[in-house]
Order: C-alpha cells, then structure tokens, then sequence
C-alpha cells in the first residue's frame, strides 16, 4: 500500500485486501509473493497453477486512508489481491464502495479476474442499496464536507477484468460490460497471445436493426444520422497492454502488441502500453551481445543455445527473434512512441 505507485497507469495503491487464488494462466508467475510486504511476513502460494492460494486477509484499519489524501489521485484498489475474492465478504466491499463514494475527488481502478462476482453485486439494487446505508450511518467512514451521494454508478470507480489471451477475452469481458461502470478497462497484462477484441466489444454491441439501408459490410462505420443501428450499447473504454517481468517471465510478441493498438486506435478506445517486460524483438538493439535469446512467434517460445533452438523447428521462418533485457532496459516504446492514454471519463 503507497501514497505513491511505481505502476505507469496509477498513482496509489489502497491494499485493504491482501493475498489471492491462482484462477489462470495469467496468475502462474503472479507477482505478490515477490513484494516487501509479503516476502517479509514469509507469505507465498501454497502450490502451482490454479487453486493454488496465499490465503486472504482483510485490513479494515486501512479503510479509512483514501479520506485523508486531499490531493485527487489515481488509486488502483487491492494491487496485492482481488476485490472480488469469493473470500471477501460482500459486506466488506459495500464499505470499500462507501468510502469511493465519500471521496469523489479521486479515481478508484479496480481489477479483476472474477467479474461473474462483480456483476453479481454491483449489479443488484439491494447492493447499492447497502452502500447508501454503509455511506450515511457507519461509524468509520466520515464525510465532514457533508456530500450528498453520488450518483451510480459512482462516477469515479472505474471497473476492469484481466485478459491474458482470447480465452480470458471471451470468458470475462461479456461480463464486464454487463456490469454498470462509470469505466470500464482491460488490463492485457501479461498479454499471452493475440487478442481479438470483437469489434462489438469497442465499438458497443448495437441495439437497433439497421434503418437506412447500409450494406452489412459498411455497417461498422457508415450508418446514417439517425439509423437504429447506429444506436450502441455498453462498450470498452480503456485497454491496457503489457508483458511479463519478473523470473521465468513469457515474452510478448511485438504483432501482439501492435493488433490491440490498431484495434483501439480504429474504435477510437484509449489505448496504453505499460512495458514489454522482461524480452524485446532483437531488432531494438537493446540487448548486449551475451543477453539470453529466443525465437517467438507461431511455434511458440523456443530459447536458443548457440544461436540455435532447443527444439524443432530449428530454423527461424516467420518467428521473431527476441532478446532478454530486462523490464527496465526493455522500456515502453512501441515503434517508436509511448502510448500514454486515458479515457475521457474521469473523477471530477
């Protein structure tokens, strides 16, 4: 937990949840057993792949944090965990909710690889219900400025789902638009395989049939002022990116990168590149000549031992040859440029 996050699309972490279960293949190199506050109390996952768990535990005395930093912030919620944790009581989140509500000069992030239990409750009437309740009367949440509640979706909670690859994709992010959010993001992080995010999913899922007499194939941009279909549902409104760091860290191949900047750029969704981790295409010349390489592409991930791979294929083809540089040398830039952007919306 920091006033202050290292994390390139934040700028605090408020961990009043730690520890977690291991769900999928994005979870199999999770990095919180690496950090201070777990190292040092000697926490760490019981096992490997999903199920495996470091047990959760609540931190109640650290509700109240966000009431005492005046200066807006961008706040990811439970960076050492999930809100949603089958583990975290739903009485629990109502507070974690209610203290988002008395403190709307901040943007709360919170992200998740459970969104059938997101929807579930933040989705329900008697849920917002208990959070007005929770908001008005609990003793330790105070609101000395007197605000009135504010409207929900509360304007400053931003709700996202981790998609790793297309599995993740189709599995959570049909929930994710099904849940009410002022924002709603991807976290593509580490980003394990192409991604395709139905166009439907960024564009908004249209609620009317078509009217003015488009052909199907114009149908995405060309309908006329007006026409039903050009009427669009929920849709995507952020999407991060990044590869892996951290030992035994999997690559991210540039095409990968490169396919959710195109789709984004073309839905006009925001689109921001955290890093590539730990691996870069050799073409970078960031490497030095004894760093660790590798070939990646549609024969998956292949290390080279004497420039020469340690299972066939042995040549190349179409793969990309990478390099191991490390998260900090590896950088940011993707063709040449960072991408640095945010949605629209944000906390006032």
């Amino acid at each position: 937990m920091s006033d202050h996050s290292k994390i390139e699309w934040t700028s605090a972490t408020w961990n009043i949840v730690t520890g977690c279960t291991r769900v999928s293949a994005g979870c199999d190199h999770c990095y919180i057993e690496r950090t201070p506050p777990f190292r040092i109390a000697g926490r760490r996952f019981d096992g490997d792949g999903p199920g495996s768990t470091t047990g959760v535990v609540l931190h109640p005395d650290r509700l109240e944090l966000p009431l005492r930093w005046r200066k807006p912030r961008r706040i990811f919620v439970n960076s050492l965990s999930d809100a949603f944790h089958k583990d975290v009581p739903a009485e629990f989140i109502a507070l974690m909710f209610a203290v988002m509500a008395a403190t709307p000069q901040h943007t709360y992030q919170l992200l998740t690889k459970r969104p059938g239990r997101m929807r579930s409750l933040v989705g329900r009437a008697d849920f917002e219900t208990r959070v007005r309740d929770m908001y008005a009367t609990t003793l330790n949440i105070v609101n000395p400025r007197h605000l009135p509640f504010p409207s929900w979706p509360l304007p400053n909670a931003w709700l996202g789902v981790s998609v790793e690859n297309q599995t993740a994709a189709d599995l959570r992010i049909p929930l994710l638009l099904s849940t009410p959010a002022a924002v709603r993001f991807l976290s593509c992080e580490p980003l394990l395989g192409l991604v395709d995010l139905d166009r439907d999913w960024l564009f908004g899922e249209p609620i009317g049939r078509c009217t003015c007499g488009v052909p199907e194939d114009m149908a995405m941009y060309g309908h006329e002022d007006g026409c039903d279909f050009a009427t669009r549902g929920e849709r995507v409104d952020w999407v991060i990116a990044g590869g892996e760091s951290g030992p035994g860290a999997r690559p991210v191949h540039p095409d990968w990168l490169r396919s959710l900047r195109d789709q984004c750029s073309q839905a006009g969704v925001a689109y921001f590149l955290k890093q590539w981790g730990e691996w870069v295409p050799e073409s970078m010349l960031l490497h030095k000549p004894t760093a660790a390489a590798a070939f990646l592409g549609e024969h998956g991930f292949r290390p080279l031992v004497n420039g020469k791979p340690i299972q066939p294929p042995m040549a190349r083809g179409n793969d990309v040859t990478i390099r191991r540089v490390g998260r900090k040398t590896a950088g940011r830039l993707l063709d040449g440029r960072t991408h640095d952007e945010f949605p629209a919306a944000v906390a006032p």
